[in-house]
């Protein structure tokens, strides 16, 4: 027969028990207390409160919040403040701005030390190294006589350190298409083609759609770039994925057209529309390089099934209209062109290509009122005012009219060197 000793009192269980009920209820109160306060730290952040949103952190971690997850949001905010200050934003820090990237780089080693597997925790290493960097060049005068004619032999060891952590980025990750961009982009801007060439056609690859790759929007890259990027776009062909074989062939046209080659667009636009031919990206940027070519029937053709598909697009109307005017259809063209000014009536170069088919149809009062509407609806613009006083260069009997438009400019804020020398002769004809 067990004792009553052994079995213990009911009030002994009762204590042990509220006991247990009050360091649980504490335990989850302070959990619950310590993500309320990081998540009220990270709206702070992202309303660009950084020394709030460092204070909420702190307060987080002190009730006992994840000690990486504080860490990296903590890495973020003196980034961030960094970040602000090279653009040269005046923001408030939390700490003092000489301190800020011995900090960050404290806490970045921190991350690293306790999950380096983290393809992030990598990338934010290479911010901290790319702000040391900055600060050296900015604190360091340049000494010419020591700059080399390979772009390599001319990078600080920070930089060096800087690319080194990205790829250690994109190996821990390596379906992860940002930090090939991320590499690919630095290297281009170092003047680094050959290096960037991999990059580049991994990280299209990995995701062929021209919006996701920012660089290659610009202008005149370099030819191995330009190869590198559509032999991404053919290697995606060849793998599984959730984009489109023809949106893929319209994003490696509509890049090479961007790029001036046009021809070579064509190619991909065409087999674009071989796999859908109702595919409206393509039937559009078929138009637009057969216009840039000067095969002005294709371009009306295309152009013409594009508008269907999307007749809400105004700088189609502008294209098609355009084209129409090439290949001496002038109603028609005007019928376009008065398309796109009324979808988008803030666009100047819309309003002065109806006003210049207009005026070469004979339309002269219909034409000098679109010029007009151009130059009131964007006072600012000066390509506008410059249209107008050209009209009425090209028509001297509309003297009066030249003159109050040369006033308003002088109580614009269009800069004087603009029209100056134009109103002056517009002022001589008119006497």
């Amino acid at each position: 027969m067990i004792s009553s000793s052994g079995r213990g009192s009911p009030r002994v269980r009762a204590i042990v028990i509220a006991l247990l009920i009050a360091i649980e209820t504490v335990y989850f109160g302070s959990r619950c207390a310590a993500g309320f306060a990081r998540l009220i730290g990270e709206r702070a952040y992202f309303t660009g409160n950084s020394v709030k949103a460092w204070s909420l952190y702190n307060r987080a971690a002190a009730l006992g919040s994840d000690p990486v997850q504080i860490m990296t949001d903590k890495a973020e905010v003196l980034l961030f403040g960094l970040d602000q200050q090279n653009v040269g934003a005046k923001i408030e820090l939390p700490i003092e701005a000489d301190e800020i990237r011995g900090v960050a780089r404290g806490i970045v080693s921190s991350l690293l030390a306790s999950a380096p597997y983290r393809a992030y925790f990598w990338s934010l290493a290479t911010d901290v190294h790319t702000h040391e960097a900055l600060s050296l060049r900015r604190a360091t005068p340049l000494d010419l006589s020591t700059l080399s004619d390979d772009p390599l032999e001319n990078l600080l060891p920070q930089e060096g350190m800087a690319v080194a952590a990205l790829r250690e980025a994109a190996r821990r990750e390596p379906r992860n298409y940002i930090y090939d961009d991320l590499l690919a982009e630095q290297f281009s801007q170092w003047g680094l083609a050959e290096l960037a060439v991999p990059h580049v056609r991994r990280a299209v690859a990995l995701y062929p759609l021209l919006e996701g790759h920012i660089y290659l929007s610009r202008p005149r890259l370099e030819p191995e770039i330009v190869d590198a990027a559509v032999a991404g776009f053919g290697d995606a062909l060849r793998i599984n994925s959730m984009i489109s074989d023809d949106a893929i062939e319209c994003d490696a046209g509509r890049f090479l057209a961007g790029q001036g080659r046009h021809e070579e667009a064509l190619v991909h636009l065409r087999r674009a529309l071989e796999m859908n031919p109702s595919n409206p990206g393509a039937l559009y940027r078929h138009g637009i390089s057969s216009h840039s070519l000067g095969d002005y029937a294709s371009a009306m053709d295309y152009l013409s099934r594009a508008a269907e598909a999307l007749p809400e697009s105004a700088s189609l109307w502008y294209y098609l209209g355009q084209a129409r005017l090439k290949a001496g259809r002038n109603e028609d063209a005007i019928k376009a062109l008065r398309r796109a000014r009324e979808l988008d009536p803030r666009q100047v170069r819309f309003f002065n290509a109806l006003a210049e088919a207009l005026e070469g149809d004979g339309a002269i009062k219909e034409a000098e009122r679109q010029f007009q509407a151009a130059a009131s609806l964007n006072p600012g613009d000066a390509s506008a005012w410059l249209a107008l006083l050209r009209f009425y260069e090209r028509h001297p009997d509309l003297g009066s009219a030249a003159r109050q438009a040369c006033a308003r400019l002088r109580r614009s804020r269009v800069p004087e060197d603009v029209y100056k020398t134009l109103c002056e002769v517009l002022a001589r004809k008119g006497q």
